[in-house]
């Protein structure tokens, strides 16, 4: 019997296991193998792997510092908005740090204490909680585990969360979304973060991200029969504004989640606790969800440093300013992806920073755009 089951090792999962894992017997599941090398397949995880300032932040109040071996370049300290239908482009200035994802998941798990047990290459396939612990039942692509008893539950496991259908599956969802990414071969990407809206095809954004030797392009659709036509006419549209001129090396597809509502953020239940996406826990404007990920789970830990008992209200309590924040960001949402609200404030350039035309690529993209 564990005292808490984490199901996921993401940032969220791996961080909570971490901070408990000395004073709690944890077992930690996840479907990846991460006990095992990466494979190399050439298939990049659906994720942009930029630390936002409040990622950086919250690594800084745990006492971490990133290694170079998870660091991708280029470093990237601007953003170029875009509006392809009203051919508007601003530049500004913002600091983040550029990560291969799949290896910041796996350095995170590296820094888990010895105590802490692991079920690598597992899912969940039930779940059965009850008044004083709970049965996760797990099934591995290699057979093995049944079930497993923990006092509590600990739903890690992102926007597709099984721990909260199975526990949960009657409270208001977030709005889900098809994130749909891929590499391009790039010989130098510019150093920027690209957020390109194009209300023709999704009411959320797509994005570009230069990393290492590739340039990534991802869009966020409501999933259904036209996911695929609408990311292929995305990015034939981002190649027409002048970027990820190479060859598509991989593509991949995960979930996302977009709480419209405070209403759809949950932490838990007794027995049963959620952080990071699978409570609802990111950023509706921009779809960030790493600094979420970590910071509830470090408001988990510390609720759980008085007991088990109770730690699930505790939880809850310290979020608040977690759910004001969401809060804040779900009105500047509804602002910026308001056409006329964000052509106002492109057009009146506040914020933005200049950004000579300095290259015969840029009068492409400048004559493509209609500037």
């Amino acid at each position: 019997m564990y005292d808490v089951c984490v199901v996921g090792a993401g940032p969220a999962g791996s961080t909570l296991a971490r901070l408990i894992g000395d004073r709690y017997r944890v077992l930690l599941v996840d479907r990846r193998r991460l006990d095992e090398p990466p494979a190399d397949t050439g298939r990049v995880k659906s994720c942009g792997g930029l630390l936002a300032p409040k990622a950086q932040r919250e690594l800084a109040l745990q006492g971490l510092g990133l290694p170079g071996s998870v660091v991708v370049g280029p470093q990237l300290f601007a953003v170029r908005t875009l509006d392809l239908a009203l051919g508007l482009e601003r530049t500004y200035q913002r600091f983040y740090v550029n990560v291969d994802r799949e290896l910041f998941d796996r350095w995170l798990v590296s820094r888990l204490p010895g105590a802490v047990d692991t079920a690598f290459g597992y899912r969940v396939s039930g779940l059965e909680v009850g008044p004083e612990d709970s049965l996760v039942r797990l099934r591995g692509e290699r057979g093995g585990r049944g079930g497993v008893v923990a006092r509590l539950v600990v739903g890690a496991d992102g926007a597709r969360s099984i721990v909260r259908r199975l526990a949960l599956g009657d409270w208001p969802q977030p709005a889900r979304y098809a994130a749909v990414q891929a590499a391009f071969a790039s010989a130098a990407g510019d150093p920027f973060y690209g957020a390109i809206f194009d209300r023709s095809l999704t009411d959320f954004y797509g994005w570009t991200i230069p990393k290492g030797g590739a340039t990534l392009v991802g869009l966020a659709v409501r999933p259904g029969a036209g996911t695929r036509a609408a990311f292929d006419a995305f990015v034939s549209r981002v190649r027409e504004a002048g970027f990820c001129a190479g060859p598509e090396l991989s593509r991949e597809s995960t979930t996302v989640v977009r709480p419209r509502s405070t209403r759809e953020l949950l932490c838990g239940v007794q027995g049963v606790a959620l952080v990071g996406e699978a409570a609802g826990f990111v950023s509706p404007s921009s779809a960030e969800g790493i600094s979420y990920a970590l910071r509830s789970a470090r408001l988990l830990a510390s609720g759980l440093e008085a007991g088990i008992a109770g730690a699930t209200e505790r939880y809850r309590a310290s979020t608040l300013p977690l759910r004001a924040d969401i809060a804040a960001r779900i009105a500047k949402s509804q602002a910026i992806y308001s056409t006329p609200t964000r052509q106002l404030l492109m057009r009146s350039g506040i914020g933005a920073i200049r950004r000579p035309v300095d290259s015969p690529r840029d009068v492409r993209r400048a004559d493509a755009l209609g500037f």
